[in-house]
């Protein structure tokens, strides 16, 4: 391992992103819990790591061994590809830690109300918002609009639409204390756009299209060239009036009848199934390309794709044992670039997540409405003759 290489420490990686960060030009040191680490150190021709063991799921003890480990060995960056919302928070948190110049952007892309404030201040997509110190004055605030509101709160992910008072109940019986910030609704076309900033520079790598149904995720967004300048240029605003400068950050835009508004950012990579998307269009893993701008290289350009690609989410509601046989299937199926089982997690039960191509992104979608028929006609059919069994593998190209 090269000692004079800048260091990176890597959380829970897979070991693809070990061996993407030592050809970057990095010496990675990782994090894992226990069970993670005997596999990493099982795995036959895994590259060497340093790596502290941790209960990674307790975020006090994983932010202080992150924090303890960078400061003890010169580690500039701390990077987690994963889908944990707590680890994602302490990482975050560390990261603003051991750097004073990054603790204030961290702090603006990940607080609603000083997100809104600087873009608001900067008459850069401008939104109407209030914040409300407790539940009690988000329902009062709700009670003055006779329109659906939405209502955000620091350190919970993500926003909650109140369209009516069974919306409102049903959030305040869940909400933490405070304080929130309650926003005007946007409508429109939902877009993530995907960057990577090296010393202030702002290059926009990714935009998904996201939908409540069918195909969950398009790309790239099925946007006119207007649209995309207009939604670049808003999220690079925001990084710079936030003082962003290095790493990675996923912003949510919603294309409105008055131009594109910024809904939410984070700093960190886009969520496992839109680097998945953005993999299967490019042939690039989107942390790869994380790792080579840490070690100095440019942010990539990756031409735009020919076509578009969708993603869906099949159900299994209870797998047969032909599962295994139906999901080979789908994936020897035209047009198919990537069908696998995901596993369980905290927000979503186990699940198929299918990627299909299309000339066009309505096509893409329309074959992924087709698969999608075919999938459940086929499990509804085994699922008759049998029960139990789960799923273990799939097939990707």
């Amino acid at each position: 391992m090269n000692t004079d290489a800048p260091r990176v420490l890597l959380v829970m990686p897979e070991p693809r992103v070990l061996r993407a960060a030592v050809a970057a030009g990095l010496e990675p040191w990782s994090v894992g819990d226990p069970a993670w680490s005997a596999a990493v150190d099982a795995r036959p021709g895994t590259l060497e790591a340093r790596h502290p063991t941790v209960r990674v799921r307790d975020g006090e003890t994983l932010h202080s061994v992150l924090t303890r480990t960078a400061r003890a060995h010169a580690i500039g960056h701390i990077l987690y590809a994963g889908d944990e919302e707590a680890v994602h928070l302490s990482v975050e948190r560390a990261a603003a830690e051991l750097s004073p110049a990054r603790a204030g952007p961290v702090r603006t892309l990940r607080d609603p109300r000083a997100m809104r404030r600087v873009l608001n201040q900067g008459g850069v997509s401008v939104v109407r918002a209030e914040p409300a110190p407790t539940v009690a004055a988000v329902r009062s605030l709700a009670a003055r609009h006779s329109g659906p509101l939405v209502v955000k709160s620091p350190g919970a992910p993500g926003a909650t639409l109140l369209r009516d008072g069974d919306d409102l109940d049903r959030w305040a019986a869940a909400a933490p204390a405070g304080p929130h910030l309650v926003e005007e609704y946007l409508p429109g076309p939902r877009i993530s756009v995907d960057t990577l900033s090296r010393e202030g520079m702002h290059t926009v790598t990714a935009m998904t299209a996201h939908h409540r149904r069918g195909a969950e995720l398009l790309y790239p967004a099925p946007l006119s060239e207007e649209e995309r300048a207009g939604v670049r240029s808003v999220v690079r605003a925001l990084l710079d009036l936030a003082g962003f400068e290095t790493g990675p950050a996923h912003t949510r835009v919603v294309v409105t009848p008055d131009g594109p508004r910024i809904a939410a950012a984070t700093p960190r990579l886009a969520p496992p199934p839109v680097r998945c998307l953005v993999r299967a269009a490019t042939g690039r893993p989107p942390d790869e390309d994380v790792l080579a701008t840490l070690a100095g290289a440019a942010p990539p350009h990756h031409p735009t794709p020919d076509g578009s690609l969708a993603l869906g989410r099949l159900p299994l509601p209870g797998a047969a044992p032909e599962v295994t046989a139906i999901l080979d299937d789908l994936g020897h199926s035209p047009h198919v670039r990537d069908v696998r089982g995901v596993p369980a997690t905290g927000r979503r039960p186990e699940h198929v997540r299918l990627i299909v191509r299309g000339r066009t992104a309505r096509e893409a979608a329309e074959r992924l409405a087709r698969l999608r028929r075919r999938w459940e006609l086929r499990l509804r059919d085994a699922e008759s003759r049998s029960s139990g069994g789960g799923i273990e593998t799939g097939t990707g190209r």
